[in-house]
């Protein structure tokens, strides 16, 4: 009789545990998809993670994160893509779904704290789109800003849309859900951070700006910009201006939020100064 061969175990997954439910009591589980939040957020926060889904496609760039999840006895689970976008909620899954614990939200004093000696915090008045809301927080990881303030009806908290165009962003960034935003500015204020404001309309123009060592970039909504209570806190308003006359008249939230950030950073490695 053949002897049937040994399959080789390195090209197998690891087999899933069954892993352990979330306690009573605790807050409900956040979907985290996309092959690079995906991987931060089990980087960042590994116990954090309760279950995983993937599928074939993406085996090899979670091998290690599976192997991992194996030895914690986190349970995942190898699925087709149709099966995967229901359990994501989306199409756009890149083949990987997580549910994880929500991560403890920020408050103004530590994001105050933060920045004690410098740094920028960015908030956002009202923003909605969560592809804006990534993309802002991708570029505020990618420049090493401290905290970001989600603050509106739609923008109270950070959907998995949003990490996902985040790009791992979201787990790099201290994050603070704002119910009044005008307070929160307030007390970020009295706590020595200076209130920008970034307005389309405004006079000083973003060019040569000198920022203040400790300061919090207030980003509008998209159609409406700042709202007024928000614009009465900000002590300077800044503009990006077109190098020639634009039939535009202004630029997407996130793309502004791109710019301003390159400017920001490009004086914030200067020499340190006082505010």
């Amino acid at each position: 009789m053949a002897r049937r061969a040994k399959s080789d175990p390195s090209s197998r997954p690891p087999r899933a545990d069954k892993g352990r439910p979330p306690r009573a009591g605790t807050a409900p589980a956040e979907r985290v998809y996309g092959l690079s939040a995906a991987l931060a957020a089990y980087e960042q926060r590994p116990d954090a993670v309760l279950s995983i889904a993937h599928t074939p496609a993406v085996r090899l760039p979670l091998a290690r994160m599976l192997s991992d999840a194996a030895r914690r006895h986190i349970a995942y689970r190898e699925v087709d893509d149709e099966v995967l976008a229901r359990m994501a909620e989306s199409i756009h899954h890149e083949g990987v779904c997580l549910l994880v614990r929500p991560r403890p939200a920020s408050s103004p004093r530590d994001l105050a704290d933060a920045i004690a000696e410098r740094g920028l915090i960015l908030a956002l008045d009202g923003v909605q789109n969560p592809h804006n809301i990534g993309a802002i927080l991708r570029s505020a990881a990618y420049f090493g800003v401290q905290g970001l303030v989600l603050a509106g009806d739609r923008s109270a908290s950070l959907s998995p849309a949003a990490r996902r165009v985040a790009e791992g962003g979201a787990e790099r960034v201290r994050v603070t859900r704002s119910a009044d935003l005008r307070a929160t500015l307030a007390e970020l204020g009295s706590r020595g951070a200076t209130i920008l404001g970034s307005d389309a309309r405004a006079e000083r123009s973003v060019y040569g700006f000198r920022w203040p060592r400790r300061a919090v970039l207030v980003l509008g909504h998209e159609q409406h910009g700042l709202s007024p209570g928000v614009r009465e806190l900000c002590r300077t308003l800044l503009r990006i201006p077109a190098p020639q006359p634009s039939p535009i008249d202004s630029l997407n939230v996130s793309v502004s939020a791109g710019i301003l950030l390159s400017h920001w950073i490009e004086d914030h490695e200067k020499t340190p100064r006082q505010a």
